[in-house]
């Protein structure tokens, strides 16, 4: 799932026209914010924090190229002001960009691992439009309005919901609040569905089926359903989760799909009766897979709520 994008106007030393070895493209401390993570410690033996990212490269709205790129953090052990910025394999953007066009970087917000770059050339109108609105400030979200979720936004999300599955299972939790700012509920989100499916191995509990992006063996086409929706008052306990994919989700969430006292899988009759239908009968009676540590394994609790409110009689 994309994050909504920052932007930079690029320097001469950003584009391929630069001279000298360290290619790339600087990137601000107060975008830096708003980009994927870096680890937390220093490789051994070297004065930089970097990961590796694929990104898909866009020039004008084309894409261009799909790549590998260094993310890094150098601090020059300290002898000079430390900068981040994205080396390698950019040629293909940087080669068609002068100074004062627009980068776009827009993260993923379920991988890590991944960014879209896209590069707004001056006389354009996508750049005319930006360039209007931002007036002469040289970095910051596209749309101050609905910024990125922030790194620190991520990090409060995680521990959040680290301390909440290390409490016994509450599928009731305070409703949240209408004012609740979006990027604490994306991040929110975001700390739910990995801690819920990393306890399932990335595996539908209904199908035990997976697609993976080659982008990282953590991007796979699964959702994290609350049993009791938040929109109920449901928590964000593990223990309100089940991890399926999209189509399998959206049938549970539609009372299609449900599950029993026993662990196993319960389409109603009316609903395996009909033309289509025909792969949800044939999960029918199925067990669910369940999580690997047991005090996170999906409530009895939430499965009840599920079949008296949602599950179709």
């Amino acid at each position: 799932m994309l994050d909504t994008s920052v932007y930079k106007k690029l320097a001469h030393n950003d584009t391929g026209a630069a001279a000298g070895h360290q290619g790339g493209i600087v990137i601000p401390k107060d975008i830096a914010e708003f980009f994927p993570p870096l680890p937390a410690v220093i490789a051994k033996g070297g004065p930089t924090v970097d990961t590796r990212l694929k990104a898909d490269l866009f020039v004008d709205g084309v894409r261009v190229a799909a790549i590998e790129t260094r993310y890094q953090h150098q601090t020059w052990g300290g002898t000079r002001t430390a900068e981040r910025r994205l080396t390698d394999n950019l040629g293909p953007l940087r080669n068609e960009a002068t100074e004062d066009d627009i980068v776009l970087f827009t993260k993923d917000l379920l991988d890590d691992e991944y960014i879209q770059i896209h590069l707004l050339r001056k006389a354009t109108a996508e750049y005319d439009l930006l360039n209007a609105r931002i007036g002469t400030a040289r970095w910051g979200p596209v749309d101050p309005s609905n910024p990125p979720v922030s790194i620190t936004e991520i990090q409060i999300a995680e521990n959040d919901i680290e301390e909440v599955a290390e409490n016994a299972p509450n599928v009731f939790g305070v409703k949240r609040q209408e004012a609740e700012v979006v990027t604490m509920r994306k991040a929110r989100d975001r700390a739910f569905r990995n801690k819920v499916l990393d306890q399932y191995d990335f595996r539908c509990a209904f199908t035990g089926r997976k697609f993976v992006s080659p982008h990282s063996p953590r991007t796979v086409g699964l959702d994290a359903a609350h049993v009791v929706p938040v929109h109920a008052s449901g928590s964000d306990h593990p223990a309100n989760g089940l991890p399926l994919s999209k189509e399998l989700h959206w049938a549970f969430d539609k009372g299609l799909i449900g599950v029993g006292e026993n662990r196993r899988i319960v389409v109603p009759e009316d609903v395996g009766a009909l033309n289509g239908n025909e792969f949800l009968l044939g999960l029918n009676g199925d067990q669910i897979r369940e999580a690997e540590l047991e005090r996170l394994r999906v409530s009895e609790e939430a499965l009840a709520w599920h079949r008296k409110n949602v599950l179709l009689a």
